[in-house]
């Protein structure tokens, strides 16, 4: 019988060839980039190398990267083993110690992002509780001082979150999650406030981006955008409509009032992602000029179910200091 297997946090030395064994199935020039992006994430505090883990027998022979991300939620890249007898346990040992470890830091739902051609290296996350939920396309508009978003009958006002009313937004998104075609088994995983924090984490956090759309005195949904500085874009975080108001053409209307902000700021493009089942969206997406390039398989664990609901600091009327993932 061979050596126990050891299931640890990667020790200094060992995260660069823990990034390689993770990053193995890449050419060696594409695996080398991957290793020096993580580690000067590490570096940067911006990859926790708490999530690192390695499985030792004798020396390393498996490797996981798990992370908790703001707004309980947790993302992982698969594990990923040296070629022998073992590898089948090692694998199954990382992820249990990585759903372990991520529930403990407070994730209540985890996932992971796969392109088309890495989905296969997901069999061990199925294996231990992770399903395959959806595809995730990522769509662009790039936009141009010339360019000009679509004309559009006016009903909606916007009043951006620094100056609406909180407590209202907050109860007008939480409408705007009944019946979802977004990542809808994730809809009552998390509560509001986890909600929140998770989209403000997306890149640079602006409530000036953040939007409360009425028709008359009725609100009717919520527009969430979040700047992306290394791209020189604005995505579309999440947009929503409350259900009576839906087919009516105001999520055309709050995509077109996006596309104009974008426009007057100097925008060089909007993005967004779209869960491939939500064919209204993708039409609508598609009728503004948005375009595909790139794709993503969502596999999904959820470890905790709760409830949305509106907690105390929701209803206070001065709202609550902002701070600054998909299904998100």
């Amino acid at each position: 019988m061979g050596p126990s297997v050891a299931v640890e946090p990667a020790r200094l030395e060992e995260r660069a060839p823990a990034f390689r064994l993770i990053f193995q199935h890449l050419t060696a020039n594409e695996r080398e980039q991957r290793v020096a992006t993580a580690l000067h994430l590490v570096e940067r505090g911006e990859l926790d190398p708490a999530g690192l883990l390695v499985a030792r027998q004798g020396g390393v022979v498996g490797a996981m990267l798990c992370q908790v991300l703001p707004g309980a939620s947790g993302l992982v890249w698969p594990p990923q083993t040296v070629l022998a007898a073992g590898q089948r346990e090692w694998e199954d040992l990382l992820v249990r110690r990585a759903v372990d470890w991520m529930r403990r830091q407070g994730a209540k739902l985890g996932q992971a992002l796969m392109s088309l051609r890495e989905a296969p290296l997901a069999a061990p996350l199925v294996r231990n509780g992770f399903a395959h939920i959806t595809r995730l396309s990522y769509l662009r508009r790039l936009l141009s001082p010339s360019d000009r978003p679509p004309p559009v009958a006016r009903r909606l006002t916007c009043q951006s979150y620094d100056c609406c009313d909180q407590a209202l937004f907050h109860r007008t998104l939480l409408r705007t999650y009944e019946d979802t075609l977004d990542c809808p088994e994730i809809s009552d995983v998390r509560d509001l406030d986890e909600v929140i924090a998770g989209h403000r984490a997306q890149g640079k956090h602006d409530p000036a981006l953040w939007w409360l759309a009425r028709d008359g005195d009725r609100p009717i949904g919520v527009l969430l955008l979040t700047e992306m500085p290394e791209w020189e874009a604005w995505d579309v975080s999440y947009v929503g409509v409350v259900p009576e108001a839906r087919r009516c053409g105001l999520g055309r209307e709050l995509m077109i009032h996006a596309l104009t902000e974008a426009q007057a700021a100097g925008v060089s493009q909007m993005t967004l992602s779209v869960d491939d089942r939500n064919r209204p969206a993708w039409h609508l997406y598609r009728s503004l000029g948005f375009e595909p390039y790139d794709q993503r398989e969502v596999y999904l664990a959820v470890w905790e179910k709760g409830n949305l609901r509106i907690t105390p600091s929701d209803t206070h009327p001065e709202g609550r200091e902002g701070q600054s993932p998909v299904c998100s």
